[in-house]
């Protein structure tokens, strides 16, 4: 059992709608729930509504609200045939609201889901189960959808921020430290590998960008644009313009398997180091004898990572920095290693 805080299934499942490409999502409860994922993917570009439960609500229930609700939502989105996903709260499933509201004028996704589910990744598959249902994909990647889900929770687990029921917020090792290992390296060959979740892949890329105007570096990435939702791929196409990998991993989405092929193709290259960002505990990076220096994301991910790296540097609120973006964004660390090595 995990004692620190995870993300929520229900916001999970807000941001695989967001990747099927909705264009609104109506949370169905309270309208503080789910605050924060509501505004990060308003700045993203899905508009977010949400019903408003109260206690009378809870009394009465609020299948009205629901469907008031969606009548705005359809007028104010004002488009023919718009893509509007439903999701439930804690609330609405307590008192067993029925989100299979109807209305011709629009696709509506309704996916069931609330906190107590378990794993964040359970309301994402949920989004993709009803996403199935009314027909936005088909069944192939579904189960490739729900693949890599699972594998994600299962890297958590295993080596990531769920592996034990506490992890204290830490940050990251002397800055200072990293870059002199850095610049003990001019010279030498170094790999730089891009394992990263999704649109946080404009932020992680940044430092790796940096290091390759400074160093002779063997770029992997996970940046493969044939396969994904459409956002994944387009988001992998608009890294592509900036940062030319030599080897190509799996797509955006692929992060929790991709690492595997990294190491394999990292163990074939005569290098000094790597510099691996974004998700690194997902390489088996442990068996190489080099210089591991990893790039990640939340002070809760230090210390996984520090254990299976010489060092860590963590970029906070990476995801909070991307949303809403469409190219490379500038990090924190490539900021201080551009200024650094020069």
């Amino acid at each position: 059992m995990t004692m620190h805080p995870r993300p929520s299934p229900i916001a999970a499942a807000m941001y695989q709608l967001r990747d099927l490409g909705v264009d609104a999502i109506i949370l169905h409860g309270p309208a503080g729930c789910c605050f924060r994922t509501a505004r990060l993917l308003e700045m993203d570009g899905v508009r977010v509504f949400t019903t408003s439960m109260d206690e009378n609500s809870i009394i009465f229930g609020a299948e009205d609200k629901l469907v008031e609700t969606l009548d705005y939502v359809i007028n104010y989105l004002n488009k023919e045939k718009p893509i509007i996903g439903v999701v439930g709260t804690c609330m609405s499933m307590i008192i067993g609201e029925n989100l299979n509201v109807k209305d011709d004028r629009a696709i509506i996704i309704p996916v069931e889901v609330h906190s107590g589910l378990g794993d964040n990744t359970i309301g994402a598959i949920k989004a993709m189960e009803a996403a199935l249902e009314v027909g936005l994909i088909d069944r192939e990647e579904f189960e490739r959808q729900c693949y890599l889900l699972k594998k994600a929770t299962e890297l958590e687990k295993k080596r990531g921020m769920a592996k034990e029921k506490y992890i204290k917020p830490s940050y990251e090792d002397d800055t200072n430290k990293v870059i002199e290992v850095l610049k003990d390296l001019k010279g030498e060959k170094i790999a730089c590998v891009l394992n990263a979740k999704k649109e946080t892949a404009y932020l992680f890329v940044h430092p790796l960008i940096v290091l390759n105007k400074y160093f002779d570096c063997i770029n992997i990435a996970n940046l493969d644009c044939s396969k994904g939702l459409k956002k994944i791929r387009e988001d992998a196409k608009n890294i592509l313009k900036r940062f030319k990998p030599h080897y190509i991993t799996g797509s955006l989405d692929e992060y929790p398997i991709a690492g595997e092929k990294a190491v394999e193709i990292l163990e074939s290259l005569d290098i000094s180091a790597v510099v691996v960002s974004g998700i690194p505990h997902a390489l088996p990076i442990e068996k190489l004898d080099i210089i591991k220096i990893a790039i990640s994301d939340g002070p809760r991910t230090y210390y996984p990572i520090k254990e299976i790296y010489d060092y860590a540097i963590i970029e906070f609120d990476a995801h909070a920095k991307v949303l809403g973006k469409r190219d490379v964004v500038k990090s924190r660390f490539g900021e201080i290693l551009d200024y650094a090595l020069r």
